[in-house]
């Protein structure tokens, strides 16, 4: 099992019982520093930073497909599935994990 960080434009899988980095993808764009925001469900990792989304295989941190998001800009990004949302408050950038029923 795999305990995942998003920070600084990187995504890194951890193992949970060691701490050992399993992988780390950059995910580039120019999102160096930038905050990321994580979800993973269906064995993904759905990663949004710096305008761009980025759907990554959990276990080896492939990157499956990216999403520029044309013309939306380079805010953060708040993730959403079914029963789950993934949003940034701000001004201090602090994550929330909000659920939700759709």
């Amino acid at each position: 099992m795999h305990l995942y960080v998003g920070t600084k434009g990187h995504i890194c899988a951890l193992n949970v019982k060691t701490g050992t980095e399993v992988w780390r993808v950059d995910l580039g764009h120019g999102v160096v520093g930038s905050d990321v925001s994580l979800m993973v469900a269906d064995g993904r990792v759905f990663a949004g930073a710096g305008g761009y989304i980025t759907a990554l295989d959990a276990q080896t941190g492939r990157v499956l497909w990216s999403n520029d998001l044309k013309g939306l800009g380079f805010n953060h990004v708040a993730l959403a599935m079914a029963g789950q949302s993934i949003q940034y408050h701000t001004p201090a950038s602090q994550p929330a994990v909000i659920p939700v029923v759709i």
